[in-house]
């Protein structure tokens, strides 16, 4: 009995040492999870005030239909002419020889105009701000040699029909298939239909009217457009454009811009007449091509011409092939007429503009006008690494009947270049 009482007073200590021993473990274990767990929920709360914030940011911009966006461009020109002056002639954009160039970066607020309810509803407008060598190419309003505002503008959609599109500003131009940014474009360098005898940008308002998906009409009622022939003449034009769409594979835009115009210095300008357009022609998926033609005419406008008519007209075929989506090829050929010499040669060699500079510019005057033919054929590979990435490559012979480009310092009649881009 003695043995049997001592044995169950040892079990008993025993039990209270272990429980004694185990209990203040649990305690601390208990403590430190409630205090992971409040860290967690911590966690989880600032989690969920974030995400309220992004959806409540969301919801706003989505009430207030506002869109922001941007792109860099970037790109190097190689002249295997190797010109002294280190200017690729009779070009706009791609100017640079033998040199990297920051083209544009470009930020743009928009608010789309839609059909409701609300007045408000129906206004919109769309600001567009770029930096970079560009600018001072693109003639917008230029508050410095490297940074302008391309396009600003109010709209409105008049109750009228399926909606009257009323813009109100500074707008990109209706006339022409090509644009002046780089990335809206099949090809890097611009052709010469655009760069040296289209608007860039216009100034004044714009009426577009569409009356079903297969057809509409737009007419400009402009004071001022910017191009690479600058000018400060505030004389009132007017530009249209009639797009149809006969079926879902084909597109035909017919344009033309008409008013008063400066001519060459020591003549007295006259009223320009510019009519053309351009077809789209969606072949297959992967595959569409593109021609353009326009005929234009100044009179009283060139000091070269017997009639002073300054006149010049062109034709361009592009042809469009997706590959994949990744990868893509862009061919361009085009011939371009400057009957009267005066949308041609009129740069200078300084730093800004450095444009449409022909041999034989001096950093204060332009070449000697002359009236001349010219040809070019473009071909640009296209890979896009990630959707937000598209890089180029692309090969550009040019050709003159007289000889306009140069070939270290001596004048010639071509002029082959590639060039390397990145947006």
């Amino acid at each position: 009995m003695f043995h049997a009482a001592r044995l169950a007073g040892r079990i008993v200590l025993a039990a209270l040492i272990a429980v004694s021993t185990v209990c203040p473990l649990q305690a601390d274990t208990t403590e430190e999870s409630g205090s992971v767990v409040l860290r967690e929920l911590e966690h989880v709360a600032l989690r969920a005030k974030a995400a309220e914030k992004a959806v409540e940011k969301r919801l706003l911009s989505e009430s207030l239909r506002l869109h922001f966006y941007g792109y860099l461009d970037v790109s190097y020109t190689q002249n295997f002419n190797n010109p002294s002056n280190r200017i690729n002639e009779l070009r706009i954009f791609d100017v640079n020889s033998n040199q990297s160039r920051f083209n544009l970066a470009q930020f743009v607020l928009r608010r789309d105009a839609q059909v409701g309810n609300d007045w408000l509803d129906r206004v919109g407008f769309k600001i567009k701000f770029n930096a970079g060598r560009d600018s001072a190419f693109i003639g917008g309003n230029n508050i410095g040699p490297w940074t302008d505002f391309q396009e600003y503008y109010l709209q409105y959609l008049a109750p009228v029909g399926s909606g009257l599109d009323l813009k109100l500003g500074q707008i990109n131009s209706i006339v022409g298939y090509e644009v002046v940014e780089s990335r809206h474009n099949a090809n890097y360098s611009r052709s010469w239909l655009f760069g040296l005898g289209q608007p860039f940008t216009t100034r004044g308002a714009r009426a577009t009217y569409e009356f079903d998906k297969r057809a509409s009409l737009s007419v400009g009622m402009i004071e001022y457009i910017n191009s690479a022939r600058a000018s400060t003449s505030h004389d009132p034009l007017v530009e249209t454009a009639l797009t149809l769409s006969p079926s879902d594979r084909v597109k035909l835009t017919l344009y033309g811009l008409a008013g008063s115009r400066p001519g060459a210095s020591g003549t007295g300008g006259g009223t320009i007449l510019l009519a053309g357009g351009f077809a789209s022609l969606h072949l297959s998926d992967q595959l569409s091509a593109v021609i353009e033609s326009y005929y234009a005419n100044q009179p009283n406008s060139s000091t070269i011409s017997q009639a002073k008519n300054a006149r010049w007209d062109g034709v361009a075929g592009y042809l469009l092939y997706d590959v994949n989506q990744q990868w893509g090829v862009r061919l361009r050929g085009e011939l371009f007429e400057d009957a009267g010499g005066f949308v041609s040669c009129g740069g200078t060699t300084a730093y800004q503009p450095r444009a449409n500079v022909c041999v034989g510019a001096t950093s204060v005057a332009p070449a000697s006008p002359v009236a001349q033919t010219l040809w070019e054929f473009t071909g640009t590979l296209q890979y896009k690494p990630v959707p937000s990435l598209t890089t180029r490559m692309e090969y550009r012979y040019d050709k003159s009947n007289k000889n306009v480009f140069q070939v270290g310092g001596r004048a010639t009649s071509y002029q082959p270049t590639l060039s390397f881009e990145a947006i």
